[in-house]
Parts: structure tokens; sequence; C-alpha cells
């Protein structure tokens, strides 16, 4: 009886459940914008322009670059991508994006001081999301996600409200209670052992940026320019956790027991930001020059939703099916909230010799541990809550640090109207060595949590190569992206086994050892452009 209750308290408050749970992994995934896109001359020098200039996309690095500009520019920008790892179960993955697309007029002043007035929009991809993912663990030292979400309600006890429903510590507990991923005793939740799980997930979508500039030309020796910039999240994903589990039937027979959890999930909005910047030569007679730019945080607004169900070898009354599937319940959700990510400071130097050669440098520092998030006041005045999400912002200075951003490019032509590229791009990780997905949070969003899993990223390195064509006015860039990255994934969070339940079980010793990811993906851009 106990039992029964139990479950329909779970698929009351599973089925009314009001948001979708956000954190600190899924909002830097969504706005760490740590990779190189843009137009191919840009991409093919590795990004390295801040203080060279005179390429649309320095638009949104260092708005002085288009200072530099003295003629009319527009171009578009193309791309094929397609990645090194194993694609998820019946994937195809290569997709043809569109990067880049901008516009610069030069008005040429001709004063003593100010000498070019430059206006510039352009629009340029951010972030690209497709991609696919697998990653199975066929050892799992007898650990399980059912475990996991029975200590968050042993943890957090479930309380009973005046209507006489249970509630359970998050969506996700409550939905697995339900389908009899985990069972309950006098003494309080347990979870089975498993052996092996998989796991698939599928994103698509990008982050993409319209800048809007405005740049000076003083004396030709100080450059200086502001951006203004508006960002565009279209983000989904697709993807399917299973857990196979140890356990013995009734008759003593020993059986494989295993649930998937599947969720489709869609996030989309906006955000607004600006950027100043300087170009400077100090040395008159040299073309040699120094870049300087500060990117504010952008201010974003978010909209989350998602369906997520679990499929069990449990019927809806908890009885084993032998054969077959059942698929109990679904959650259907959505969540509104603001995320605000960190300053952004940029420097950079460049130099020329002639029109032959050309080489530039840059410098980025962010501090992602100051990522933070919150919600409008539609949702804290309701809920007697502050407008920022305290929980989950300490996760984020535990999980996030400073990350150091190094870029250097070369270009030179061996021919008039031929220019050879190459670059490197290197990106310190912005994750902990110690990091986790804590999801026993005192958080508003974690409360309506709908997953575990989290992955841990490394280090990047970006290598490009470059070449271009130039006619009279047309010109034509082609360029080459090999970013390489890889991550270490956990489908849940081992931390439970230090908790009460687990002393003197065996269990309090073990840890999950991660699947090690491979993010490696291949690029190709093409430009089209038109100067006059």
């Amino acid at each position: 009886m106990k039992r029964t209750i139990y479950m329909i308290s779970a698929a009351f408050v599973a089925a009314v459940s009001p948001l979708q749970a956000q954190d600190t992994y899924l909002n830097d995934r969504l706005t760490n914008t740590n990779d190189l896109i843009g137009t191919a001359r840009y991409v093919g020098m590795g990004g390295a322009m801040g203080a060279l200039g005179a390429d649309l996309s320095v638009m949104s690095s260092n708005p002085a670059g288009i200072g530099l500009y003295r003629r009319a520019d527009v171009a578009g920008t193309f791309s094929v991508m397609t990645q090194k790892d194993r694609q998820a179960r019946g994937e195809d993955f290569t997709h043809f994006s569109f990067d880049n697309l901008g516009f610069v007029y030069s008005s040429d002043f001709g004063g003593d001081k100010l000498e070019y007035v430059n206006f510039g929009v352009n629009y340029q991809k951010k972030l690209n999301f497709n991609h696919a993912l697998i990653a199975d663990h066929g050892r799992l030292n007898g650990l399980s996600q059912s475990m996991q979400l029975a200590g968050q309600c042993n943890l957090i006890l479930p309380y009973e409200d005046g209507n006489g429903y249970w509630s359970y510590p998050t969506d996700l507990a409550g939905a697995a209670y339900n389908a009899f991923v985990f069972d309950s005793d006098e003494i309080g939740y347990f979870g089975d052992p498993a052996f092996k799980n998989q796991y698939s997930r599928v994103t698509d979508g990008s982050l993409q940026g319209f800048d809007f500039n405005l740049s000076f030309n003083l004396r030709n020796r100080f450059f200086l320019g502001f951006t203004f910039g508006l960002d565009n999240l279209d983000y989904s994903s697709r993807s399917v956790y299973t857990e196979y589990r140890d356990g013995v039937g009734g008759d003593g027979s020993v059986m494989a027991l295993d649930y998937s959890l599947l969720t489709d999930h869609v996030v989309s909005g906006y955000g607004v930001n600006f950027k100043l910047g300087a170009i400077v030569r100090p040395f008159e007679e040299s073309p040699f020059r120094l870049g300087f730019a500060i990117e504010s945080p952008t201010f974003y607004n978010f909209s989350s939703s998602v369906y997520s169900r679990i499929e069990s070898t449990f019927d809806r009354d908890g009885g084993y099916l032998e054969q077959g599937i059942y698929t109990h319940p679904g959650i259907d959700t959505n969540l509104e909230y603001q995320i605000r990510t960190p300053w952004k400071v940029r420097l950079s130097a460049g130099h020329t010799v002639n029109t032959l050669f050309a080489i530039g440098a840059e410098y980025e520092y962010a501090n992602y541990s100051k990522t933070s998030m919150g919600y409008g006041t539609e949702y804290y005045d309701d809920y007697w809550m502050n407008d920022r999400d305290k929980d989950m912002n300490r996760l984020t200075e535990k999980t996030l640090k400073g990350t150091h951003s190094f870029k250097v490019g070369v270009e030179l032509k061996p021919v008039g109207n031929v220019s050879l590229r190459a670059g490197y791009n290197y990106i310190s990780k912005s994750y902990e060595d110690d990091a986790r997905f804590d999801i026993p949070l005192d958080s508003y969003a974690a409360l309506y949590n709908h997953h575990t899993d989290y992955m841990n990223l490394g280090d990047v390195n970006i290598f490009t190569a470059g070449v271009g064509y130039r006619f009279k006015h047309f010109y034509m860039d082609m360029a080459y992206k090999f970013r390489c990255q890889s991550g270490e994934f956990y489908a849940f969070d081992d931390s439970f086994v230090k908790g009460a339940d687990f002393a003197g079980s065996g269990y309090e010793n073990l840890s999950l050892t991660p699947v090690d990811v491979n993010l490696n993906r291949h690029q190709v851009f093409l430009t089209l452009g038109y100067k006059f």
C-alpha cells in the first residue's frame, strides 16, 4: 500500500511540475564562445587580427579594427563541418553552415585629425551546436544512477503537503520512483547496482551574433571603435540514457533490469553586450601596432522547454515484463531564466611588411566562474525568492575558472594576388580539476532537474590554414580548421557513496571512471566578398 501511495504521488508531482532545470554545465555549453568562426581570412589567420584589423570578423573581437578600412566591403561566408569521433547511433554528421554576412561603409573625412569614420554591420555565428555524442560505459563498478536518485530522496526526505501528495527533491527523482527505477523500505530509499550504461546525445542549433559598429581613424595612427552586439540562441538536444542493472527475480532467478531516460530539450533566447576597442601605432614610421579591447558581460534572457519520459521493464503496477518495454508518463515543462556572462579583456599586436607579410598575436582573459544565473520577477516574486540563484551560482564558482586564450596567425603573399595563411589557438580549460555536478542544491532550477550527466571539458587547440585570391574588386578566401578538444563524461556524480546510507557497505570507496570523449572537429570555410 505504501508503495502504491508513493507511486501515485510521484506521478502527480511529475505531471504538474512547471520547470525544467538549467545548470552550470548547460549554461557554459550555451554561452562560452571558445570557438573560432568567422570569415575565411579571419579563421585562416587563427583569429589573431585584433591589431591588424580590416576584416569583418574583428568587429566582435576589437571594434577599432574596422577603423582600418579605407574602402567599402561586403562579404558572406559558408562552411562545411564534420566531427572526428563516433557519431550517435544512426546520425549523419556532416553539416552545412552559414557563418558570416557583413558590410562596412568607409567615409573619407580627409581632415588633419579625423581621416575616416566607418560604419559596419555583421552577422557571425559564435557557436555551432551541431554535434553527435556517444558515451557508453561498460564498467560502472556497481554504481548506478538509481542509487544517486535514491540517495537524493534519503538526503532530502519527501514531504506531504496539505492535499496529501508527496513531493520529491527533484522532478527526475519523482519520475524515476514512479517508474520503479528505485525502491523504498522501512529504512529509506535504495537503488540497484548497475554493470553498464549507454548514453547518446544529438544537439543542433547555434549561437548567432549581430554586431553594429562605429569606428574612427585618427591621423592613421590611432583607431577607436565601439560595437553593440545582439545575440540570438537556438539550441535543441535529444538524449537517451539507458542503464542495465543486476537483479534477482521473485523465484530466485537472475535477470537484467533496464530502463531508459529519453529527453528532448529546446532553449531559445537573446542577449545584449557591447565592446570597446583601440589600436595604436606607437612608432610613426613603423606599421607595428598594438590593440586593446574590452567586452562587457552578455545579458541573456532564455526560455527552456523539455519533454522527458522513462521506459522501463516495469509496468504501471510495478510488475516485471519478461518481454517488451513499458513507457511511463512523460514530463513536459518550461522555464524562463537569465544568464550573465563574465567580462572579457583582449590584448593584441600586429605587424606588416609592405603588402607581402603580416603577423598577428592576441591574448584574451575571461573568468567563467563569474557567470551567474537568475530569474525574472514573475518567478521570484511568486515564490518569495531572490532574482539570483545563489546555490547554482556557488556551484558555478566551484566548477568553472578563468581561461586564457592565445592566438597567433601569419599571412604571406608569394605573388601579388595570392595569399597564404596559417594560425593557431590555445584556450585553457574552463573547468576545475575536481568539478562535479552536485545535484542536491537549494536551487530553484535544480529542484526541477531532469538529468544527472555532465562533462568536464579540457583545453582547446585549434590549427588553421588558408588561401585567398584578389581580383580588382572581388575576392575569394578559403580556410581549413581543425579543432581539438577532449572531455571526461560522467553519466552521474558518484559522491553519493560518501553519505551515511553507504557507510560500511563496501561502496563508500568506489568511484565512477569517466568516459573519455573525443570532441575533435574539421571545418572548411569559403568567403566571397566585394570591395569598392
